[in-house]
């Protein structure tokens, strides 16, 4: 039943939400470990994720590694997998990511009946006196053309007929592979850039797209650091094999992070914050809003211990997220286990886990 209730919501809600949402699927974020943190990532950027956070926290690589992560979105009903490498090459440094998000069966609802009875959920003529009619909802083309009783379409108020037999289903399956390069300007000062190329599938279409990310980083000293990443910074532009074409608007990524040593304790603590500003009129769908500009944020705590531990507690858009680490060595070579968690009031919690291993 919740996947037919998902499909019920992607169905009814897409026309609406297509080219303001058509990007969504690239905001999951990438590791567990900057995920723990609410995904206030922009600043920190110094594994091989940063590819997604902020291209230019490449050049803090010291040397070739990989990422891998699965995550069960929202109760399982969305799977996401991640894979990147990343390395130095001569005074630079280069990445390939590749993301997936799978939907699984999505139910196509489309072709399920109704009751036109308008948004008022009552059938009867205007002015018959129904009880609870509305008394305003009738469509004619010339006289009430916003009308939803007898519209041949299903509005909002109005009854589904629930029948198995009228359900179809399919999938919804994107993917997304990011080509990065970051060098150094300065000793204080990075930047860095990432080609998106983009192919989605949704039931019986497809679509392919590309895009650019460009990000710097300035790092003034060992206890604090700056990042801009502005993602879709020319727009990302999706064209589907119905014709239609969607652009993704650009987004303002900024972040700020500081570090500290509890000395006594071993213990490195990593404190960060990010903003989103989009430009697409969110509106009531962001946290805050001023007409078309939108700011959501993330901020996020880990606290390393020994170097071999972490713990992690961070807010993502208001959601609570938390995590956990682990460090250690494998003949010779480092390796992280990376476990994150994210709250959702009205979808079910979503889980992520991660590895990273230093080549």
């Amino acid at each position: 039943m919740k996947p037919v209730l998902f499909g019920i919501i992607v169905s009814a809600s897409l026309p609406a939400v297509a080219a303001k949402y058509a990007g969504e699927f690239m905001y999951v974020g990438a590791g567990a470990r900057a995920l723990g943190m609410g995904g206030a990532f922009c600043s920190v950027a110094d594994d091989a994720t940063a590819a997604y956070w902020n291209p230019a926290g490449l050049v803090s690589l010291p040397g070739r590694e990989i990422q891998l992560m699965h995550s069960e979105r929202f109760g399982g009903l969305v799977k996401y997998d991640y894979l990147a490498y990343a390395q130095p090459f001569g005074g630079s440094a280069i990445s390939a990511s590749l993301f997936r998000t799978d939907a699984g069966d999505i139910a196509d609802t489309t072709g399920l009946e109704w009751l036109d009875t308008g948004s008022d959920g009552v059938a009867g003529e205007d002015g018959a006196g129904v009880p609870g009619d509305s008394g305003s909802d009738d469509y004619d083309p010339l006289t009430n053309p916003g009308g939803t009783e007898n519209n041949g379409r299903w509005d909002p108020g109005e009854e589904l007929i629930y029948d198995e037999g009228r359900i179809s289903w399919g999938s919804a399956v994107d993917y997304a592979l990011y080509l990065s390069w970051a060098r150094p300007l300065t000793d204080e000062l990075s930047l860095g850039a990432s080609m998106k190329i983009i192919q989605r599938t949704l039931m019986d279409h497809s679509a392919f797209g590309a895009g650019l990310d460009a990000g710097i980083r300035w790092t003034p000293s060992d206890v604090f650091a700056a990042g801009l990443n502005l993602q879709d910074a020319v727009g990302t532009h999706i064209f589907w094999d119905t014709g239609s074409n969607e652009s993704v608007v650009p987004t303002a990524k900024l972040g700020a992070s500081t570090v500290w040593s509890l000395g006594r304790l071993s213990t490195v603590v990593t404190v960060s914050a990010d903003g989103d500003f989009r430009f697409e009129g969110r509106k009531y769908s962001a946290q805050y809003h001023v007409g078309d500009v939108s700011l959501d944020t993330h901020f996020g705590a880990e606290f390393l211990v020994r170097d071999r531990v972490a713990l992690r507690l961070g807010t993502s858009e208001g959601s609570f997220t938390a995590g956990a680490g682990l460090r250690i060595g494998i003949m010779g070579h480092p390796v992280s286990l990376d476990y994150a968690f994210l709250g959702h009031e009205d979808l079910d919690d979503t889980h992520r886990i991660s590895l990273g291993i230093g080549i």
